[in-house]
């Protein structure tokens, strides 16, 4: 009797394939019963069997194609849409009978129509049948009452079958849809609470790895900061020797590098850093590490926060060498020294970096390894640069990749 199971569907989604059985059993179970019913008005020469027998047709081949193919929607445009047919034909030519139960046959069409193929051709399908039914009204339902033949026994075992067949289709479909909402919502509920579950274990690996991540960039910054006294302390013994200021500028460069990590541990969220915090920090390091002794005004105006984490150590060493130029040569006989910082985001996963001050750059001569740094970390972030200077000051404008990983 497996030719008699409905067809299992390929499908995962548990609607379609409650629609399936659903399809697969009222075709099943109608056409069982109207075979029934015409069997037992064989004899009966008031009955219109060509309904039935058009019924019973179209349950079989739907039947046949949704074993063969499995899929239930063009199979249910074809069924829902031959129903209408037959049940419209069935109230207009159909003369001199009460059609007791023809209005339950559209009923039933209408909310399988509604169940399996959604709204749009639910109210379709429904606005057909009720305009079949007011044409029937207007230009039938008069003279069929007037014209109605007397019912026999038989007539009356008859409509209460076939009622009774209907209330089953309506009562299965009803108790379809709310068994298939009611298992939808518990499966919904089982798959959020797996989803919470993992959520939150997925919230609390998060949380250790921050918690560690954070250790790591404060050790990192430690050490950085032990670095920075080892050079301090070897410069000392280099005091006014061309050397020393090697060591100088190796120190500003350290921490710049240990600000970095010192920020990211300071900040709500490792993703979340403060670039325009960064710069004004930085600069007041590298004053007070040149000890200038004058105030430079710092203006920073970003319209991109996110820069990626991979490029936040060489673009801050970047600032490092634009600002140290900037404090150790640039600005050195300017009173009133000006650094502006422009940043705004480009297409295609770049930013452009524009950087200038009021002063004039002199190259030491006796190095240009800051002007190299420059260019090695401009290549880093996969960038090109652009120098220039004019009456109002020292330009620089860079073209710089956004690098996540």
């Amino acid at each position: 009797m497996d030719f008699l199971k409905p067809p299992i569907s390929d499908s995962k989604d548990y609607y379609d394939q409650s629609k399936i059985r659903m399809i697969w059993n009222v075709a099943l179970t109608v056409a069982t019963l109207l075979s029934l019913v015409s069997i037992s008005n064989i004899t009966n020469s008031n009955y219109a069997q060509l309904p039935n027998i058009g019924g019973i047709f179209i349950c079989l081949i739907s039947l046949f194609i949704l074993k063969w193919k499995k899929k239930y929607r063009a199979i249910s445009i074809f069924t829902v849409t031959c129903v209408f047919i037959i049940i419209s034909l069935t109230f207009l030519l159909i003369k001199n009978t009460p059609h007791y139960t023809t209005p339950l046959w559209m009923i039933l069409n209408i909310l399988i129509t509604y169940f399996v193929l959604g709204k749009r051709w639910g109210t379709l399908f429904l606005t057909m049948h009720f305009i079949v039914v007011f044409f029937y009204y207007w230009f039938f339902f008069k003279s069929n009452l007037e014209n109605l033949y007397k019912l026999s026994e038989l007539d009356i075992i008859n409509y209460i079958i076939e009622t009774s067949i209907l209330a089953f289709a309506i009562f299965y479909i009803l108790g379809q849809f709310i068994n298939s909402s009611s298992k939808a919502e518990e499966k919904i509920k089982e798959i959020n609470e797996r989803l919470r579950v993992k959520n939150n274990l997925v919230n609390t690996q998060n949380k250790e790895k921050e918690v560690m991540l954070r250790e790591i960039h404060h050790r990192v910054k430690n050490n950085l900061q032990i670095i920075t006294s080892l050079l301090r302390m070897q410069a000392i013994d280099l005091k006014g020797s061309q050397e020393s200021h090697a060591f100088e500028e190796a120190i500003t460069r350290v921490k710049s590098m240990a600000l970095i990590h010192e920020k990211i541990y300071q900040s709500d969220t490792l993703v979340n850093f403060d670039l325009k915090n960064y710069l004004e920090s930085l600069t007041t390091e590298i004053i007070d590490t040149y000890s200038v002794g004058k105030k430079i005004l710092l203006n920073v105006n970003s319209e991109k926060k996110d820069i990626g984490q991979k490029g936040i150590v060489p673009l801050s060493m970047l600032f490092n060498e634009l600002i140290s130029n900037s404090v150790k040569h640039g600005l050195k006989n300017i009173e009133n020294g000006q650094i502006t910082v422009n940043l705004k985001g480009l297409d295609n996963d770049y930013f452009q970096l524009d950087y200038s001050d009021n002063g004039k750059w002199i190259e030491p001569n006796h190095s240009s390894f800051g002007r190299e740094l420059i260019s090695s970390m401009t290549q880093q972030l996969e960038g090109i640069s652009n120098f220039s200077t004019d009456e109002s000051g020292t330009h620089y404008s860079f073209k710089l990749k956004i690098i996540e990983e």
